[in-house]
């Protein structure tokens, strides 16, 4: 994308973009870091990008604090900017595009739209009230109708403005993939969910057990967890002989040593 803008001329739009993405993502990880976590990852992504690391046992008011850095530090360089054009008129040459730039980035990342800042802060806030699954579904929900309104709008301009935008073309289908093909195996969501039952600890967590055979993938058990209570997998063979238990927390770890689709029986050991 970045060489099909310079390509069409766009260098300098281009390198203001990158700049306040970068930065963007530099704040999240200053909150992130002061809060205790660790980053190490960084992936740029159209329009956007993201930042990986352990996040383990973080908090839901942890999570939209860094959430929140990113879009909170674009407004507040627009704003010094924009204040700086009061005192030094001759700068708005120079960092018009800055300042737009910076609103946009902070705008389109605070739409209600998994993963950007703006999904991550509704699932959050969602999550207080309702089942983690829940509320990720509803989330994915804003995606799906948000993406084709954007394609609508991208079509309009074209039909009555003839003009053709190719960031709502971008924007629609960057949405589209992100809510059609969501990570499986990403951590966020599990660890994201070993938070809120950190928090309902507190005031007691009910653990279930559940039987399963050692046919089933580890992707198949990721997908049975329920943040409503803690889960722990009794593991049998075809003829019900036990071969083992795995709690929640030996799951994550194997979903990080092992590959998703692995048996649960072909790593499981025999007491």
């Amino acid at each position: 994308m970045m060489v099909v803008l310079i390509a069409c001329g766009c260098f300098y739009d281009c390198a203001i973009y990158f700049t306040t993405i970068v930065l963007h993502e530099l704040s999240h990880a200053e909150v992130g870091i002061r809060l205790g976590y660790t980053l190490d990852k960084f992936m740029l992504m159209p329009y956007g990008a993201a930042l990986k690391g352990e996040f383990e046992g973080i908090s839901v008011k942890d999570e939209i604090l860094i959430a929140l850095a990113g879009p909170l530090f674009n407004c507040a360089l627009a704003i010094v900017c924009t204040a700086l054009w009061w005192l030094v008129p001759s700068l708005y040459a120079f960092t018009d595009r800055l300042v737009a730039a910076n609103i946009f980035t902070a705008l389109f990342n605070m739409l209600p739209v998994f993963p950007l800042d703006g999904g991550r802060i509704t699932l959050a806030a969602m999550s207080r009230s309702m089942p983690r699954q829940k509320a990720y579904r509803r989330v994915r929900i804003f995606g799906f109708i948000l993406a084709p309104l954007l394609s609508c709008l991208f079509v309009a301009l074209i039909i009555f403005d003839k003009t053709v935008n190719m960031s709502f073309a971008v924007m629609s289908a960057f949405i589209f993939v992100s809510t059609l093909f969501p990570d499986k195996n990403s951590t966020y969501r599990r660890v994201y969910g070993m938070a809120y039952m950190s928090e309902r600890m507190k005031r007691g967590l009910k653990m279930v057990t559940v039987m399963v055979p050692s046919s089933l993938t580890l992707i198949q058990l990721d997908r049975m967890l329920n943040t409503n209570y803690y889960t722990s997998f009794v593991v049998v063979d075809d003829n019900m002989k036990r071969l083992g238990e795995i709690s929640e927390m030996e799951l994550e770890a194997m979903l990080k040593s092992h590959s998703a689709l692995i048996k649960v029986g072909d790593i499981i050991k025999s007491p």
